[in-house]
C-alpha cells in the first residue's frame, strides 16, 4: 500500500471513530445486529441457488412424476392378472360359421385376428436376453441418467388387439423413469375399431398416450416425421404397430445412445407368428447369435446378410456385442430426437413407404453416424402373410430413384441397370436432399462401400456379365422364372419385358453361377440333360458351373443351354442362334 493511501485509511477510521462516540445509542444497535448476524450464520444455512440447481431439481421432479405415473399403468397392465379387449361393437360374438368368420378377418389383416383378439394384450415373454447380455446390464448406467424416450407407432386400419398390446408391451418392460410419452398417428384409418373406440380405450392410460390423425393418408415418412415432431423424449423410437417389446430391451438401447448421440440403434427383431401369436425364438445362446446385419442388393431392396469375417473377429465371440450394420429393415429403429432432424428427418418426397430404410442408412453412416443392431434388445414383431392394403403405381421405384440420385454418385447407374423402369419414372424435385448433402459434408458411396460394407458385390468387379438373358434365335424371349421364385422350379422362356424381377440374372465372376435376383441364394442348375430348374446356390460346381463362350453360349459339363421353346434344356453344343444368348450387360468378355 503506497503511504498517502494508508494516510487516508488511517484518516477515514479516525473519522469514522469520532462519528460512532458522539452516537453511543448507533453503537449499540449496531453491535446487536452484528450479534444476530452471527448467531443466524451458525442456525441457517445460506446457500446460492444457481439455474444448473433449478434445471436439476426440476429434472428430478419431472422424473419422479413419470415413475408415479408409469409404476400405476404398470401396476393396472400387471401380466399376472390377464386383460384381454371388450369385443362388443367391434366383433360379431357368436358368428354362424365361426370358420368362415376367422377367414375374412384373416384376409382383412393379413394375420390371425381371432387368435389375437383372444391373446391377453398384457402377455408378458420369457426373457430373452443371452447371458452375456444379462451380465452386460450390470453395466449400464443407472436409468436416472439415461435419456428418458418416446414411442412413435404410426398404423392404418390395425386391428385394435394388436394395437394394444403393442402399447402395454411398452409399459409393462420399460422402466418407468424413462417413458416420457407414446404417438400414435393414424395415417387415415377407416375402420370403426381405430376410430372412436380407440380414443376410449386411451383414457385408460392416464395422458401417456397421445393421438395425432391424418385426415388423409401421407405415408411411413411423413406420418413418423409427424410423430417425431410431437414427442417430447430425449430418444425417438420408431416401431410398427404389430410388435411386442421384452423384458430389457429399452436400457441397452438408451445407454448405447447416452454415450454417442449420433448412433442409432436397431434392436434383435424375431418373429410372432401370424397364425399362432406365439414368439418364435430365433436365438441359441452361442457365441454367435446374432450373427446377421442388413445389406441391400442394387434394386434398393434391404437383404438381411450373414455377418461377414472381419466383423465377426471384431466381436470376439461375444453375442452381447453390438453388430455394426450398413443398414437397417426400418420397421424398429431408435435414435436421439434432435439428431433425427439435425440429420433431415425422412425424405418427405418419397411416397407411402420403400426405400425410406436405405435413404437412412446410408444417410447415417456417410454424415458421421453410426448405425447398430443391439442384440441385447429385443423387440418381436408380426411378420404379416401379406399386406393387406396397396399402395400407388410405381411407388417403389419413385422412392428407390430419389435414393439413387441424392446418395449413389456414380453407383446409380448400377440401380438403373437392374431397374430399367425407374428412368422413366417422375421422381420430384431433390434439390433440397442434395443441399442437405452439402449442408452436412457427408462422404461419398464409394466411401460407404470401402468402409462400411467392403463385401457388397459391386457389378462391374463381381459380374461376368447381369440383366437379362435374351436367346439369340428367338431375339423377342428371355430366360424367366416363370413365377417360380423358389425351387424346385422349371426355368424357361417368357416374352422380354424390360421389368428386371423374374428375367434379372446375374452371373457370379467368383463361382461362375448365375443367380436370380430374389436374395440371389437361388441358381440354375442343370439337374439333367433335359431339365434345368431354379436350385438353391452351393458354390461347388458341378450342374451349377457354367461358362460363357465368345460367340454367346453358356455351357454346363460340355453341352449347351437350348430350349424347346418353353423351357430350358441341354444339348449337344452345334452354334445354332438358339443355344446363343445375350446379356444386357457383359462386364467380361470371353477370349
Amino acid at each position: 500500500m503506497a503511504p498517502e493511501a494508508g494516510v487516508w485509511f488511517l484518516n477515514a477510521k479516525l473519522k469514522l471513530y469520532m462519528w460512532y462516540s458522539k452516537r453511543p445509542q448507533l453503537v449499540k444497535v449496531t453491535a446487536l445486529v452484528l450479534l444476530l448476524i452471527l448467531v443466524l450464520a451458525k442456525t441457517i444455512k445460506i446457500t446460492v441457488v444457481t439455474d444448473a440447481d433449478i434445471s436439476i431439481r426440476s429434472l428430478s421432479r419431472e422424473r419422479a412424476e413419470l415413475e408415479k405415473r408409469n409404476s400405476e399403468l404398470r401396476a393396472l397392465f400387471d401380466p399376472s392378472s390377464p386383460v384381454y379387449l371388450d369385443l362388443d361393437g367391434i366383433r360379431d360374438p357368436y358368428p354362424a360359421d365361426l370358420e368362415k368368420y376367422k377367414k375374412e378377418l384373416f384376409k382383412e389383416n393379413m394375420f390371425n385376428t381371432w387368435v389375437s383378439d383372444h391373446t391377453p394384450l398384457n402377455r408378458a415373454h420369457e426373457d430373452m436376453r443371452t447371458r452375456r447380455c444379462q451380465a452386460r446390464a450390470t453395466t449400464y448406467m443407472p436409468t436416472s441418467h439415461m435419456p428418458t424416450v418416446s414411442i412413435v407407432f404410426i398404423f392404418v386400419d390395425e386391428c385394435l388387439s394388436v394395437l394394444l398390446r403393442s402399447i402395454i408391451s411398452i409399459i409393462i418392460t420399460t422402466p418407468p423413469d424413462l417413458l416420457k410419452d407414446i404417438i400414435l398417428v393414424d395415417d387415415a384409418s377407416t375402420k370403426v375399431e381405430v376410430g372412436a373406440r380407440l380414443e376410449e380405450e386411451l383414457d385408460t392410460f392416464n395422458g401417456l398416450v397421445k393421438l395425432v390423425r391424418h385426415q388423409t393418408r401421407s405415408g411411413l415418412m411423413v406420418a413418423r416425421t409427424t410423430g417425431a415432431e410431437h414427442a417430447t423424449g430425449d430418444v425417438v423410437v420408431f416401431l410398427d404397430s404389430h410388435i411386442e417389446a421384452t423384458e430389457g430391451w429399452a436400457e441397452p438401447i438408451l445407454h448405447r445412445i447416452a454415450h454417442n448421440r449420433h448412433t442409432v440403434v436397431q434392436p434383435n427383431i424375431p418373429a410372432i407368428d401370424f397364425d399362432t401369436f406365439e414368439m418364435v425364438r430365433d436365438v441359441v445362446d452361442t457365441p454367435q447369435a446374432h450373427a446377421v446385419m442388413g445389406g441391400f442388393s442394387w434394386d434398393m431392396v434391404f437383404r438381411w446378410k450373414s455377418l461377414p469375417e472381419r466383423e465377426v473377429r471384431r466381436r470376439h465371440g461375444d453375442n452381447s456385442m453390438e453388430v455394426r450394420s450398413p443398414t437397417m429393415a426400418g420397421g424398429l429403429f431408435a435414435m436421439d430426437r434432435e439428431y433425427f432432424f439435425e440429420l433431415g428427418a425422412y425424405d418427405l418426397g418419397m411416397d407411402i413407404w420403400g426405400s425410406e430404410n436405405l435413404e437412412i442408412s446410408f444417410r447415417i453412416w456417410m454424415c458421421g453416424g453410426v448405425l447398430e443392431i443391439n442384440t441385447c434388445s429385443t423387440i418381436a414383431h408380426v411378420y404379416r402373410r401379406t399386406f393387406p392394403y396397396s399402395s400407388k403405381k410405381d411407388v417403389g421405384h419413385k422412392n428407390a430413384k430419389r435414393l439413387a440420385e441424392v446418395w449413389l454418385d456414380e453407383y446409380k447407374d448400377f440401380f438403373y441397370q437392374i431397374s430399367p423402369p425407374a428412368r422413366g419414372i417422375d421422381m420430384g424435385d431433390v434439390s433440397d436432399r442434395v443441399e442437405l448433402r452439402n449442408r452436412l459434408q457427408c462422404k461419398s458411396f464409394k466411401w460407404f462401400l470401402e468402409n462400411v460394407y467392403p463385401e457388397m458385390e459391386i457389378p462391374s468387379k463381381d459380374y461376368i456379365a447381369h440383366g437379362e438373358i435374351r436367346n439369340m434365335g428367338e431375339s423377342n424371349r428371355c430366360v424367366d422364372n416363370l413365377g417360380g421364385w423358389k425351387p424346385p422350379t422349371r426355368i424357361g422362356l417368357y416374352a422380354c419385358h424390360s421389368q428386371g424381377g423374374s428375367q434379372y440374372w446375374q452371373f457370379d465372376r467368383k463361382t461362375n453361377e448365375i443367380k436370380q435376383s430374389q436374395n440371389f441364394i437361388f441358381c440354375l442348375d442343370a439337374v439333367t440333360e433335359s431339365e434345368v430348374q431354379l436350385a438353391t446356390c452351393h458354390g461347388q460346381g458341378g450342374n451349377q458351373r457354367w461358362e460363357l463362350t465368345k460367340i454367346g453360349e453358356l455351357r454346363s459339363n460340355g453341352r449347351c443351354l437350348d430350349h424347346d421353346s418353353t423351357y430350358l434344356k441341354l444339348s449337344p453344343c452345334d452354334g445354332s442362334p438358339k443355344q446363343r444368348w445375350q446379356w444386357s450387360f457383359v462386364f467380361q468378355h470371353p477370349t
